[in-house]
């Protein structure tokens, strides 16, 4: 089950960030981290995470969010 897509928005953020490390820590090895903040403004970023920059009151950035290619 870690290996599956696991996203989580709001990720640029001091609570998902911490987020992004405690799955980190606990083996997900397939993480989407998405916010709607510009990369530079993130709390805290992962080199073996992907990190997008998406507005997800837009339909397209949603489907991008959770799109599994």
């Amino acid at each position: 089950m870690k290996d599956v897509l696991t996203v989580a928005t709001g990720a640029g953020g001091f609570i998902g960030g911490a987020l992004i490390s405690d799955l980190r820590n606990k083996g997900f090895t397939k993480i989407r981290a998405v916010d709607i903040k510009p990369l530079d403004e993130w709390y805290q970023r992962f080199d073996d995470v992907e990190n997008l920059v998406l507005d997800l009151n837009l339909r397209n950035h949603c489907e991008a969010a959770v799109n599994h290619s």
